[in-house]
């Protein structure tokens, strides 16, 4: 596990999870934030899309550890 700094929706969010864990599931799971969908689990149904930066990502295949310090609007 580590802890991972994460600026959502222009809120300050601290997360304790392991490193590969996808955006998606620390978004519901452990944010509830529940807003973005889980739809085919491959990044091709685009249920999942958040945006990072200015760019259009899927949440499903997005490792939390390459955020980095981007902010991420669901």
């Amino acid at each position: 596990m580590a802890i991972f700094n994460l600026n959502i929706n222009g809120k300050k969010q601290q997360v304790d999870v392991d490193p590969a864990t996808p955006m998606l599931w620390v978004l519901r799971d452990h944010l509830n934030l529940v807003g973005t969908k889980y739809g085919c689990g491959i990044a091709q149904c685009g249920a999942c899309t958040i945006h990072l930066g200015d760019i259009a990502m899927r949440s499903c295949q997005l490792p939390v550890s390459q955020v980095g310090n981007q902010a991420i609007t669901t």
